[in-house]
């Protein structure tokens, strides 16, 4: 995805010329080989940065900067024409090789981009100022093409060792990732900065030829592993500044040469000491990332009210969420290490083998209903989701079981299918009391027509049957007005027929079998 970018205002192309024309003009300072060419060319990070961040638009700040840096320099519109062109396609095809192959303006973010950077930004796109610009110098007639290996070099590495050391400076701080810091922390950063300048000083301004360098590495990692890749890019720019005064003024272990090679051989050591503490800064960062994004995800299980169990492939368990003490009494202590056929029931007994057994096969296990044990004997109902655990190299290692408390869903569904069977024996007695109700109407006339006819002799049979027919009469009344029926409490001997959980024709498979989930 693009990265939008505001457009860049004159005063902004003006500044960053300035600053480019600067940087520049310090740089040619330490030119020994040729007047154009220096082994500390500190501009190439700056155009770097700057294309990286503003996008291709200001351009016109790095050539024109470029082109001032070198005619007041030697005085030649051709060759600061070429030279600016190349330092302009250097920093622009650098920052286009990060933004499409390591990550754009995060390029610092994550050792793999940090190490893209290091070849493309670093090592590659240098190769085209250098090529450019030393071509430039001698068609123009101000180098000798026997020198052009040796001026090739030098103008590589001091654009290369450029782009690695300030490049990172002024992308970081312009991403602004420092964050709020303590007392104790500013004052660790005071100490930190004020061991950079002490050992700095202690290395590139003693003993020529002494081997102090060592030095520099504590300082860098420190930077690196308690503070940031901000501070870290800071701290190895700080000890770059230090080690090139020093080295110029002929101090320190690099200055017992000529002037152009000491230059060369310190370049090539804050090179590689700006790799190394860059790249630890961003492993450091990485792993910062990682750990608080597995502190979340901790936070997510521990906290969870569903209980989240992990165990082996044999059924140890290993880890035991706050979710699974509340479920199944066991606390964590009490639980890891322990067979996780401690909350099964004794009456499912393959239930664990199965799943274990389909789990090692690589099947996918559907969530199932089962029974566990609490620690204190007593049954519960749970929904139960279980999932692979997979090792770096994607083998499966283990298992996590995700168990969710459905004992009140359970009565829930229980109660209404009571209550839907007890709706059922409602509707059928009304209508029974309809259906019984028309011939019981036609049977009382006849036989109060018939009791009219007949004598003495049949008169009491025919009473007491219209007496039994009233008695009827009276239950399909009471019958026709059920409204509602109410659960009674259950009889221990009571016949299939009426039991409502065996008769409604509702009642469900037991579902504590994982191996019927399709």
């Amino acid at each position: 995805m693009a990265e939008s970018r505001k457009p860049v205002a004159f005063w902004q192309l003006a500044l960053l010329t300035v600053g480019y024309f600067v940087a520049g003009k310090l740089g040619l300072a330490l030119a020994v080989v040729n007047a154009s060419v220096s082994p500390v060319w500190p501009p190439t990070g700056i155009a770097f940065a700057s294309f990286l961040l503003r996008g291709p638009q200001i351009w016109p700040a790095i050539f024109v900067g470029a082109f001032l840096v070198n005619v007041t320099t030697t005085g030649s519109v051709t060759t600061s024409l070429g030279i600016a062109l190349g330092n302009t396609l250097e920093g622009r095809l650098g920052a286009e090789l990060v933004r499409l192959f390591a990550n754009g303006r995060g390029v610092f973010d994550r050792a793999r981009d940090v190490f893209k950077f290091v070849v493309l930004g670093g090592l590659f796109s240098t190769t085209v100022s250098a090529t450019i610009g030393v071509s430039s110098l001698t068609l123009g007639g101000r180098a000798d093409w026997r020198e052009f290996p040796a001026i090739w070099f030098t103008w590589w590495l001091g654009d290369a060792v450029g782009a690695l050391v300030v490049g990172p400076v002024v992308v970081l701080w312009s991403a602004g990732i420092g964050v709020p810091q303590s007392r104790v922390r500013r004052l660790e950063g005071v100490g930190l900065f004020a061991t950079v300048v002490a050992i700095g000083t202690l290395v590139f301004f003693g003993v020529v030829g002494q081997p102090l360098t060592f030095l520099c590495l504590p300082p860098l990692v420190w930077a690196a592993f308690r503070f940031g890749r901000l501070e870290a890019a800071a701290a190895i720019a700080i000890l770059s500044g230090l080690a090139i005064w020093g080295t110029v003024r002929g101090f320190g272990p690099f200055a017992d040469g000529p002037p152009n090679q000491s230059l060369l051989l310190l370049q090539a050591f804050l090179g590689t000491m700006a790799v190394m503490t860059i790249l630890i800064a961003a492993v450091v960062a990485e792993r910062k990332r990682d750990e608080a994004a597995l502190a979340h995800l901790a936070s997510i299980v521990e906290f969870s009210d569903d209980a989240i169990v992990g165990k082996t492939l044999e059924g140890v368990v290993t880890s035991w969420n706050a979710g699974a003490e509340r479920l199944y009494g066991y606390s964590a202590a009490e639980a890891v290490g322990r067979p996780i056929s401690m909350v099964i029931p004794p009456d499912h007994p393959n239930e664990l083998l199965r799943v274990l057994a389909r789990l090692k096969r690589g099947e996918h296990i559907q969530p199932y209903e089962t029974e566990r044990l609490r620690k204190d004997g007593t049954r519960v109902q749970v929904s139960v989701a279980v999932s692979p655990l997979r090792g770096p190299r994607g083998d499966i290692i283990g298992a996590s079981a995700i168990g969710r408390d459905i004992t009140e869903k359970k009565r829930a569904e229980a109660a209404l299918r009571e209550a839907e069977a007890l709706r059922s024996v409602a509707s059928l007695a009304v209508a029974a009391a309809h259906e019984i109700n028309n011939p019981l109407t036609v049977v009382w006339g006849e036989l109060q027509l018939l009791a009219r006819e007949a004598g003495a002799r049949w008169g009491g049979r025919i009473a007491a049957m219209l007496e039994a027919l009233e008695r009827i009469r009276e239950v399909v009344l009471r019958m026709n007005q059920i409204t509602r029926l109410v659960p009674a409490e259950r009889q221990r001997h009571l016949p299939e027929m009426l039991d409502l959980g065996k008769s409604s024709g509702r009642a469900e498979p037991p579902a504590d079998d994982p191996e019927r989930a399709p």
